[in-house]
């Protein structure tokens, strides 16, 4: 790869200007060396993982004997590429002295959990149900979704009772799943509580028969999980310790996304003190950053007021991509001390595209698919571009039925389309046949735990009446579905897609995916759906093979999503009906994350051929956007050679945000009219 001169040049801001409005300042308050525990989120494109990497270095240039780990828990990870490292999953890597970095690997940390406790596990569900070893070897087995976060909070459990670190400096996923991470300490109390009352069974029917229970590995086991899930609780809402830092940028989508991040932290009392508003663009004669700069005070002036009281803390636009250890550290100068970039005063002019150069840029070509699937890395614009194509479809090709939904649980549909859309199917764009919804997993498992619930609580009254024995198996198989891992809110919106292919009233469906990393889960989710029915099914047949209680409508429901998963399975690898569309922009992180992206819609064949590189920066005499143009032909190479089975569409980078009908009309036309 070319490597790309860097024109940095930073510094102290000079008295006069160093004048600001109260709520603008500094990550001063991260210096404290009582603090055990850095969490940085927000929504993807952010800029949250540079800010998590450059703060673990800069505090170790501060608190040079702590001892410091940057840990990214979002299963596509970004940390090492930050650093320009090379780490292999779940392995403790040196960045320099002080410093290490870590990207959890859910499924190993899984692995090792099960070989410490699996055992135990095993022994207490065994004396408490009619289950055997098998039956639950097999349940333990199940890789459920939801895992990547349950296996960090372990991860993080056990750093901090280590005291291998005297800090930790986390990276987490978008913001959506973050709130799922952040409320899992109280999620793993009730599973606690579910296998206590397993054990409480086993206690009770001892000391029925022998008079006294002694307690044993068993009971120790569930205490030492109570003590370390009351030590991440409790860390969590020390201010002393604890702060977690909301990075956003200056525009609609992203500001809204941390307001509401904002909110579930104050919710749950997590501190937080700061929030960085990363890419503001600075002054300039230019006419595209000009346009920018005018668009962005009003979002800025936005910020001041939604988050009065908040430290601000504003890091500007760079033209480079701010990756390896200098390049850290000059940004963490920025929002540590205040020192301001400087661009250069003149540049030569940018080359035009290179795919442009060679052949008519090709668009994207997607009317053949009814089944279309937008995704990539967080910030590349998946929901906008997805929001686009529905319009375009939609516009196209009036006797069809376009349904566009999104399955992130940080929706950003309605601010695409600047309309509230919510859990319902909506009519969107004038046009009337669009429509569009933001389903919410999360309410629709809700739902169907309780319907579970009350079909185990009338199986079991039907067969059992109020027999002391099974009061004990009716409770704890009532949690057993109630406490379920909280990826499975995925379920239900897979669950709500197949009833809306059942309806049969839409003719193309559309949808606006979460982050790359939790994409891939949601498409990998019916195969892991039909290994968790499949087991859950066998054993509920316990029950039924020991003549007690048989669970009708528990094993209906079961098997009509079985059906429902087999179907989707189908539709998901059938290159005439399903499209996935990949979207990334010209950035080293981007693409190595696009490149992993197509290995891995490749290994669970999911069609993919068209390939979208969003913010392309167009020809200019700007010094600024040339700096960026030049970094980004570099990346652009790369892709053509990279991607050269796929049809790579370019977009070019859009001075103003693109929201509304008129502006995603704007879009469709770059993306597919020549």
């Amino acid at each position: 790869m070319n490597k790309v001169k860097r024109y940095t040049t930073l510094t102290k801001p000079s008295p006069a200007k160093e004048t600001k409005p109260t709520q603008w300042g500094r990550l001063s308050s991260l210096t404290n060396p009582d603090l055990k525990l850095i969490i940085f989120g927000g929504k993807g494109g952010s800029g949250k993982t540079t800010s998590a990497a450059a703060t673990a270095l800069y505090l170790n240039k501060i608190h040079p004997h702590r001892k410091i780990l940057a840990m990214s828990v979002d299963p596509a990870h970004s940390l090492a590429d930050s650093f320009n490292i090379v780490v292999q999953g779940n392995k403790i890597t040196p960045v320099v002295k002080n410093v290490w970095c870590l990207e959890t690997d859910a499924e190993k940390l899984l692995t090792d959990y099960k070989n410490r406790y699996g055992e135990i596990i095993k022994k207490i569900a065994g004396r408490a149900t009619y289950f055997d070893e098998q039956d639950i070897e097999s349940f333990l087995e199940l890789s459920l979704p939801g895992l990547d976060e349950v296996m960090a909070i372990i991860a993080i459990s056990n750093l901090l009772k280590s005291d291998e670190f005297d800090l930790i400096v986390l990276d987490t996923a978008p913001t959506g799943h973050t709130k799922v991470l952040l409320s899992l300490p109280a999620t793993m109390e009730q599973w606690i509580d579910l296998v206590d009352k397993l054990l409480e069974k086993h206690r009770f029917m001892v000391k029925t028969m022998i008079g006294r229970y002694r307690e044993n590995e068993a009971d120790a086991y569930i205490e030492d999980q109570r003590e370390d899930i009351g030590n991440v609780k409790e860390l969590l809402a020390d201010a002393t310790t604890t702060e977690f830092i909301p990075v956003t940028i200056p525009q609609p989508m992203s500001i809204f996304e941390v307001e509401k991040l904002v909110q579930e932290l104050i919710k749950g009392k997590i501190p937080v003190k700061n929030v960085i508003v990363n890419r503001v663009m600075e002054e300039s004669k230019c006419p595209l950053c000009s346009s920018m700069v005018a668009q962005q005070r009003s979002w800025v002036h936005e910020l001041e007021k939604r988050f009065a009281g908040f430290n601000l803390v504003k890091a500007p636009q760079l033209p480079h991509e701010v990756r390896g250890q200098q390049s850290l550290m000059e940004y963490a100068r920025i929002i540590f001390e205040g020192e301001r970039y400087l661009a250069p005063a003149s540049v030569k002019p940018s080359s035009p595209s290179i795919i442009a150069e060679k052949k008519k840029a090709p668009k994207l070509q997607l009317q053949e698919r009814s089944f279309i699937i937008f995704g990539g890395k967080g910030g590349v614009g998946k929901s906008v571009i997805a929001a686009a194509s529905a319009v375009h479809l939609a516009r196209t090709n009036p006797a069809k039925k376009v349904l566009i939904f999104s399955t992130d649980p940080a929706h950003s549909l309605s601010d695409a389309f600047n309309t509230a859309i919510g859990n319902k199917v909506t009519q969107v764009g004038q046009l009337d046949n669009l429509f569009a919804m933001e389903i919410e997993g999360k309410q629709l498992l809700e739902d169907f735990k309780q319907e579970l619930k009350d079909d185990i609580e009338e199986a079991f009254e039907k067969f059992l009446g109020g027999n002391l024995d099974m009061k004990f198996d009716r409770e704890i198989l009532q949690e057993l579905f109630s406490v379920t891992p909280p990826g499975l809110d995925e379920l239900m919106a897979l669950r709500k897609i197949i009833d809306l292919l059942k309806e049969g009233n839409y003719d193309t469906f559309i949808l606006d995916s979460a982050a790359s990393g939790h994409m891939l889960r949601f498409l990998e989710l019916p195969h892991l759906v039909r290994d968790w029915l499949n087991t859950t099914y066998k054993l509920l047949l316990k029950y039924k093979e020991s003549g007690l209680v048989r669970f009708y409508g528990v094993t209906e429901h079961l098997l009509e999503l079985s059906k429902g998963t087999r179907e989707i399975m189908g539709i998901l690898s059938d290159p005439k009906s399903t499209e996935f569309v990949m979207i990334t922009i010209p950035e080293a992180m981007a693409v190595a994350e696009a490149e992993d992206l197509a290995g891995s819609l490749n290994r669970i064949k999911t069609p993919s051929s068209n390939l979208i590189v969003n913010m392309v920066v167009p020809p200019t005499r700007c010094a600024f956007c040339a700096i960026k143009r030049e970094e980004q032909l570099s990346y652009l190479k790369e892709i053509e050679a990279k991607f050269a089975n796929h049809v790579v569409v370019q977009l070019p980078l859009f001075a103003q945000s693109i929201r509304g009908v008129d502006g995603l009309n704007k879009l469709a036309q770059a993306l597919f009219e020549a």
